[in-house]
């Protein structure tokens, strides 16, 4: 199949550059499937030129054969996908950890009252949803990355605010200045977080009293609530927080750098379907709730 994936591409764009950023593969590996099937067949399928190619007359009969297959292939999956939508009363939802806990959970009571004829099933994740082998109805992600038949609704702008324990603060952390006292809490999946903070703060150069890193946000935020130093939390989600103003704080109120938009994201051919514009309409003011 991936050989078969790489020639479709690469004979429809007629250039294996293309085709390798399409499949998000190296030039020389779609080569390499291609030389594979070549071999096996023991015929070439490809004219290649020196910046282009161009299909021989065996590989335009097994691309337009190739073609058909592919596209059966995937309208099989489609098919199944539509029919466990279609037919089911549940609802996928990939989202990031953070807004999970900070604005899906609290509103969940929110949707009950709306749909009791509907269950949620959520995960909480920071990889990217695969919309086309998974079950996932809708996902929550940063960015917007480029992707045919996906819909993209913004959300919110979120940017960095510095969080600590109340203590820290009356221990003379007042400005920004004051973060070369302290630990600060890194989250390991954004290493740059803090380094561009503070650039955009306009003190790079700070060197911190340490540093201590984390897989996940909610630790980042528990580490910070327990005093062991400053953390970046997502504003102003985390304003929602419980808690927040009292086990954790802002010790300056400055959210720097440059803000980060979070997507809805759903498949486009859904978008006449009733209980997806259900989901859209109760995550859209949980949001607003949460601001």
């Amino acid at each position: 199949m991936t050989a078969l994936l790489a020639f479709e591409r690469a004979a429809t764009q007629l250039s294996f550059r293309r085709a390798a950023r399409d499949l998000a593969l190296s030039p020389s590996a779609i080569s390499h499937q291609i030389r594979g099937l070549e071999a096996q067949f023991g015929v070439k399928l490809f004219v290649r030129g020196a910046r282009s190619v161009r299909l021989t007359a065996d590989g335009q009969r097994y691309l337009a054969k190739v073609s058909l297959a592919l596209a059966a292939l995937q309208e099989a999956g489609q098919e199944l996908l539509r029919h466990r939508r279609d037919s089911g009363g549940e609802l996928w939802i990939s989202a990031l950890p953070f807004f999970t806990s900070t604005v899906l959970i609290p509103a969940l009571p929110d949707f009950k009252r709306r749909h009791p004829e509907l269950t949620l099933r959520i995960e909480a994740t920071h990889q990217y949803a695969d919309f086309n082998s998974s079950r996932v109805d809708v996902a929550i992600r940063y960015g917007r990355e480029h992707s045919a038949g996906l819909k993209f609704e913004p959300l919110i702008e979120v940017s960095g605010l510095p969080v600590c324990a109340p203590a820290l603060i009356k221990s003379d952390l007042r400005r920004p200045d004051d973060l070369s006292r302290q630990v600060l809490i890194h989250l390991t999946t954004q290493p740059r977080a803090w380094p561009v903070w503070l650039r955009e703060a306009g003190i790079p150069h700070i060197t911190p009293r340490g540093h201590l890193w984390l897989d996940s946000v909610p630790a980042v935020l528990e580490a910070a609530e327990h005093g062991l130093g400053v953390g970046l939390a997502m504003a102003p989600l985390i304003k929602a927080r419980p808690g927040f103003g009292k086990k954790l704080v802002a010790p300056f109120d400055i959210e720097i750098g440059p803000a980060e938009t979070i997507y809805l994201v759903s498949r486009t051919e859904q978008a006449r379907d009733r209980r997806i514009g259900a989901l859209r309409r109760w995550i859209v003011d949980a949001v607003d709730r949460s601001r």
